[in-house]
Parts: C-alpha cells; sequence; structure tokens
C-alpha cells in the first residue's frame, strides 16, 4: 500500500511534535511526514530527533502529492505562508489543509482568499492542558516530544460548507496526537481564546514592566521567584503573533482589559480601606475556582465544578460579562451536541 503524505511546515515545537507523535504511531508504517521550515537546518534538525521522514527545503517538492497539509507556524507568518501554498497547490487537488493558529476567523478567511479551490481548509488550535511544559512558551524544537497533545483539546473550527472527508481527516489528526477534538463556532473560539491568552499577555506585560521600572528593581529581581515567573510567563514569545493577536481579537481584548480592571480597582479598594475581610473572601472564593479549573483541566472532565462550587468561576462571570447568558449559560445538552461527535463526518488519514 502505498503510504499517504503529511507535509508539516514549520518545524518548531508544535510541529516537531506532530511529527513525533505521528511517526511514533500505530498507523506510522502507512504514512510518510514531510518537514518543510524556511531554516532548513531547523527542519534538518527536528528530522534527526526523529519528526520527520525527510524534509524539503523546496516547498513545492514538500507539497508535491501530500493529502494532508499542517501549517504549524506563528500567526505573523500564517497569511504568507498560505499565499505560498496557495500558489503551489493545483486546483481541484483535493488537499486537505489545516492550521495551529490562536485565531481562526481571521485565519479561514485568508485560506479562502489564497487557497485554489478544490482543496479543503479546516481551521484548528491545539490548547495544551496547564502545567504542559512548564512555564515558558513553548517554542523551540528542544521541547518538542510525541506526548505533547496528551489531554489537549484540540479545537476544530469545522463550518457547515467544509467538506465532511476534510473535517473527519483533521478530528483524526487530534486522535492519532492523543487529544479531545472540540466542534467550535470560530468566532466563539476566537472570543475564548482572546480572553485566555491576550488578556494575560498584555496582564504579564505590565506587570513586568511597572516592576522593572520601579525604583527597587535591583533588590526586587533577586528576590522574584515563582509566583513572579509564573505571573510573567505570557510576556514571553513571539512579539510579532503576540502583536497580532491583540489588535486582530482587540474589541474582545478591550472589554476584557476592562472586566479585568473592574475587579483589580475593587482589589485595591479593599486593601486601601484594609477591609481585611472582603479581601479574604475574595482570595478564598477564587483560589477554590481556580482549583476546580485545574481538577478540570487535568482530569479533562468538565463538569467538576456543577453544584460544587457556591459562586461562579471568574472565567463562566467573564463569558456572561462580555458575551451574555447565550454563549456562557449554555445547557450541557448544547455544550455536547457542538463540542462533541462520536461519529465525526467524512473519511481520514493514516489506514
Amino acid at each position: 500500500m502505498e503510504r499517504q503524505r503529511i507535509t508539516i511546515i514549520g518545524s518548531g515545537c508544535i510541529g516537531t511534535s506532530i511529527g513525533l507523535a505521528l511517526r511514533q504511531s500505530p498507523d506510522a508504517e502507512h504514512l510518510e511526514i514531510v518537514g518543510h521550515d524556511r531554516e532548513l537546518s531547523r527542519a534538518r534538525q527536528a528530522q534527526q530527533r526523529g519528526a520527520f521522514d525527510r524534509t524539503d527545503f523546496n516547498l513545492d517538492l514538500a507539497l508535491n502529492k501530500a493529502r494532508l497539509v499542517i501549517l504549524a507556524v506563528p500567526l505573523a507568518a500564517m497569511r504568507q505562508v498560505l499565499a505560498d501554498v496557495g500558489r503551489l497547490l493545483p486546483p481541484q487537488a483535493g488537499v486537505v489543509v489545516t492550521d495551529t493558529a490562536p485565531l481562526k476567523v481571521p485565519v479561514i478567511a485568508w485560506a479562502a482568499e489564497l487557497l485554489p479551490p478544490g482543496n479543503h481548509f479546516v481551521g484548528a488550535d491545539p490548547a495544551l492542558a496547564p502545567g504542559t511544559g512548564g512555564w515558558e512558551p513553548l517554542e523551540s524544537l528542544y521541547e518538542a516530544r510525541a506526548d505533547l497533545f496528551k489531554r489537549a483539546v484540540y479545537a476544530i473550527t469545522a463550518r457547515a460548507t467544509d467538506h465532511p472527508g476534510a473535517v473527519r481527516a483533521v478530528a483524526n489528526l487530534a486522535l492519532v496526537l492523543g487529544a479531545e477534538p472540540l466542534y467550535i463556532d470560530p468566532v466563539e473560539h476566537d472570543a475564548a481564546r482572546v480572553l485566555a491568552d491576550a488578556v494575560p499577555d498584555v496582564l504579564a506585560t505590565a506587570l513586568f514592566q511597572a516592576t522593572a521600572a520601579a525604583p527597587g528593581w535591583a533588590e526586587v529581581r533577586k528576590a522574584a521567584g515563582r509566583s513572579f515567573a509564573t505571573a510573567t510567563a505570557a510576556a514571553a514569545g513571539d512579539a510579532a503573533s503576540r502583536r497580532m493577536l491583540a489588535l486582530l481579537g482587540r474589541a474582545t481584548l478591550l472589554r476584557g482589559l476592562d472586566a479585568v480592571l473592574t475587579r483589580l480597582q475593587a482589589l485595591r479598594e479593599s486593601i486601601a480601606q484594609n477591609d481585611a475581610e472582603t479581601l479574604e473572601n475574595t482570595f478564598a472564593a477564587t483560589a477554590q475556582a481556580r482549583a476546580y479549573w485545574m481538577a478540570e483541566s487535568r482530569t479533562r472532565t468538565w463538569e467538576i465544578e456543577r453544584g460544587a462550587l457556591k459562586q461562579e468561576s471568574l472565567f463562566q462571570y467573564t463569558l456572561q460579562a462580555l458575551f451574555g447568558e447565550a454563549i456562557a449559560g449554555k445547557t450541557a445538552e448544547q455544550s455536547d451536541a457542538h463540542g462533541r461527535s462520536d461519529n465525526p463526518p467524512g473519511g481520514g488519514f493514516g489506514r
């Protein structure tokens, strides 16, 4: 049986980890994993680590006969990569193209504009479980590993017009990687992603800048440890992609920052008034809500806080404040119907 070719464009942590997982999967003997990166040395290093069967510096050769193309590049590079792929893919080739970018609405629009007809784009975004890989953003190929996506939520922003077989191929990819496919509307995905990533990014940036600019930074930097490192970790990483995430999602980001500022001002007021009871109650309620969220994230059991928390989680409260009950207050049945499917449509890759 001829092996089916999967081309991975980008050999950072995500692209290399996808390659490692595919080459160590039960379907590996039926697959040929081809890697491409604009930095040939990086692609070859990923190949040496076992992520790719071979690499091609020439994108045309890397795409030749590929049935699935995975774009594992930063958001800032995504439009150009889609343009390059679209220029080289023949029309009506039936190639499935997917991505790993944190925003879906703009990427879907770019794909519709740049990919030739008769090929299929399905947006996707793996969200790693909290604690995966430590504090810093995972970017280097040396941080890649085959089990990186174990217990990850693999968001698939399929639309009604997407080819069922293409959707099934991306769902199968998620399952092979060890992740849980989550079918979600692109707009809803982007709103959640901005709240979960861009808001902490901006807050971490402000915290580090304010602390580093303070007169006592020479002493604070020596005393700063785990708390400061984890609180500012979101400020690390690719600046161009973080800028794009902030600006492309600016409406949601601004509302999210306004909500945080309101809470921050309330905390400041409690501290200024020496209101120990309110301050302790706020800390305790938040710690409890976060503990349940962390337990949910580790076990991937998303019903754990139902009936267990007396107070709404901060994330649920923020969703209600920004988007109303229509999104934040979904019933379990609605969430199940929208987010999971035991029988996703279409065919797949592999055997």
